[in-house]
């Protein structure tokens, strides 16, 4: 399902774009979940990374689009930012904020669905390359090859990124079960990216630096995911 943000100060403006999206998912079947915002400011409050698409008007009361985009990519560089504005000079002002697109006021529906079917197609790309978590902060994207391993800890999650750590709420079984074939389970407590293993040293497997032990239970299985991984 498509999670899509839609900011405008003008009520208006909103339905439109709401019933566009519907339409265009009616007609090509796709799914999507809108959630509107009236202000740049009330989006970017408690921000978490969950759209995949945010329709974000230039000209609002308390926070402009341009703004609240600068605000969104600090936090998530991978949901897709397109402009609204009847000022078509924003579309070069779309550039600093990495906007994928930019809708000159009027919109008409057949301008609407050339540019959201280009965001379909992008987010399908993007698809298998991150992965949302809930985590203590909210819900995060996290790039899947960035992730190095993931480690049960005292009833916690930690996602240990290339980046930082993460403390997710999930299950050990649940979060294998969401990502790629790489990731391989070396004993109960540790799912390892298979593309940071240095090497295996008797029963601990190298990975960037860090020595994981490797159960006897899992051990076959391990050795296996790693030759295959490399063949």
């Amino acid at each position: 399902m498509l999670r899509i943000a839609l900011v405008d100060d003008d009520k208006e403006s909103l339905a439109l774009l709401k019933g566009y999206i519907t339409d265009f998912c009616r007609e090509n079947g796709e799914c999507a979940h809108v959630e509107c915002f009236n202000d740049g400011i009330d989006i970017v409050s408690d921000y978490t990374a969950e759209f995949d698409v945010i329709f974000l008007d230039t000209a609002m009361k308390h926070m402009d689009g341009l703004s609240a985009a600068a605000y969104i990519r600090k936090k998530d560089k991978n949901a897709l930012i397109v402009l609204v504005s009847k000022d078509a000079h924003y579309a070069i002002k779309g550039y600093t904020v990495e906007a994928f697109s930019f809708l000159l006021k009027p919109i008409n529906y057949f301008t609407f669905s050339r540019e959201f079917a280009r965001c379909i197609e992008k987010i399908k790309d993007l698809q298998g390359k991150y992965i949302l978590f809930s985590t203590e902060n909210g819900i995060d994207r996290i790039p899947v090859d960035k992730i190095v391993y993931i480690e049960s800890q005292n009833h916690k999650m930690i996602v240990n990124t290339t980046e930082k750590p993460y403390v997710v709420y999930d299950t050990m079984k649940s979060l294998e079960s969401k990502l790629p074939k790489n990731f391989s389970r070396c004993n109960n407590c540790y799912l390892v990216n298979l593309a940071f293993a240095n090497g295996v040293h008797g029963e601990y497997v190298l990975i960037s630096g860090k020595e994981l032990k490797i159960s006897r239970s899992r051990r076959k299985t391990f050795l296996e995911d790693i030759a295959g991984f490399y063949a």
